[in-house]
């Protein structure tokens, strides 16, 4: 696909970060490719990055590290955990300890559910806020897309 330390731009485009918290720079940055085919990858996956070259890593990288997230009770940071844990309604962590989106276990509603911790939507929170407990109005308010009032 491209060479082996392929140069990259930051670029005023976001790839989908739609699950990270508010004010997330992946909301609104990526990086895109100067050589070869043109892609855009996002800024995690760039730091990650075995072949691009080590300035485009670091620039994506710094990107992320000064990341200054919201107060966890913000109002748009409470609205995010409820869309977070809406989206994730229902899934726990799989099979010996995956957190791959395929591997989820699916409980469905009646069936037991498995501890908190093993919430896909608790583990995405703590990712951002590892100090998050969530609580049971936070899992009866959960919603996934827009919340349209009564």
């Amino acid at each position: 696909m491209t060479s082996k330390r392929d140069m990259g731009k930051i670029v005023n485009y976001g790839m989908g970060g739609f699950l990270n918290p508010p004010t997330h720079p992946e909301h609104t940055r990526a990086v895109q490719s100067l050589h070869g085919d043109t892609f855009f990858m996002s800024l995690s996956a760039a730091v990650e990055s075995e072949w691009l070259d080590a300035g485009s890593r670091l620039a994506a990288k710094s990107l992320l590290d000064s990341w200054q997230s919201p107060a966890i009770e913000s109002p748009e940071v409470q609205d995010w955990i409820r869309q977070v844990l809406g989206y994730f309604r229902g899934c726990y962590q799989g099979e010996n300890g995956s957190w791959h989106a395929g591997e989820l276990k699916i409980v469905k509603k009646g069936e037991l559910l498995p501890p908190v911790e093993q919430h896909a939507g608790v583990h995405l929170i703590r990712k951002y806020y590892p100090e998050f407990e969530p609580t049971a109005e936070q899992f009866e308010q959960a919603f996934w897309g827009t919340k349209v009032s009564a």
